[in-house]
């Protein structure tokens, strides 16, 4: 598509002030290289990411509402390389749903890692419960079973604590994700029983998570 982002530009640095118009240009400079490598995910998560790695302004900076000009500019370049700057739903999310959107969503890569982790386990189970449920063919076995007394001595095995399981940057990224203001990053919301929900009120993971994370982490008394 014809677009003159130079136009664009000079248009969008017009009356701003000197490291305005400095930030516009670096901004620029990462979504021309961004243009040309052939990438096309013009969305403001990534390039946000993009700018600040390249030392220009971040996430956000170009999201908050007095900056239009920064997302005027990704939105001339989104139009360059027709497409928009929604991000274009990736292959897991389209075969997983809200939960791997959630993943998409999510920009550190220690904290992704452990709900991938989370994700796939309660799949995996899920999978497995659906196998039982299918099992058509229900024996039951009536054998008299012989009484063994209980031993007095017995040994109570206890569990390992969260510290010989998960590293401490681990434990430090589960804490993250329990706190509010994690959460209001994302634009969600979370109630007493656990569950949170995004703004439009879809739930994004069930009652009972954010507790029962909680109580492993320690937070929180059974």
């Amino acid at each position: 598509m014809q677009i003159d982002i130079n136009a664009v530009l000079e248009t969008l640095k017009a009356g701003k002030s000197a490291k305005t118009q400095a930030s516009l240009d670096k901004l620029n400079e990462a979504l021309k290289a961004y243009y040309e490598s052939g990438k096309r995910d013009f969305s403001i998560t990534t390039i946000g990411r993009v700018s600040a790695e390249a030392n220009g302004v971040g996430y956000q900076s170009i999201r908050a509402t007095a900056n239009k000009h920064y997302r005027d500019l990704i939105e001339a370049w989104a139009a360059k390389a027709q497409t928009t700057t929604k991000k274009p739903p990736s292959v897991a999310a389209r075969k997983s749903g809200q939960d791997y959107q959630l993943l998409e969503r999510i920009d550190d890569p220690a904290v992704r890692a452990l709900f991938g982790q989370i994700i796939r386990e309660r799949d995996r189970y899920r999978s497995e419960a659906n196998m039982l449920k299918n099992q058509t063919q229900i024996v039951i076995d009536k054998r008299p079973t012989a009484y063994s007394e209980p031993q007095s001595d017995a040994s109570v095995e206890l569990l390992p604590s969260l510290k010989g399981i998960c590293s401490d940057n681990e434990i430090k990224a589960l804490q993250t994700v329990c706190t509010d203001e994690w959460l209001e990053k994302l634009g969600f919301q979370a109630n007493k029983l656990g569950q949170v929900k995004d703004e439009l009120g879809t739930e994004i993971l069930p009652r009972g998570f954010l507790t029962g994370l909680k109580k492993i982490l320690g937070e929180i008394d059974e």
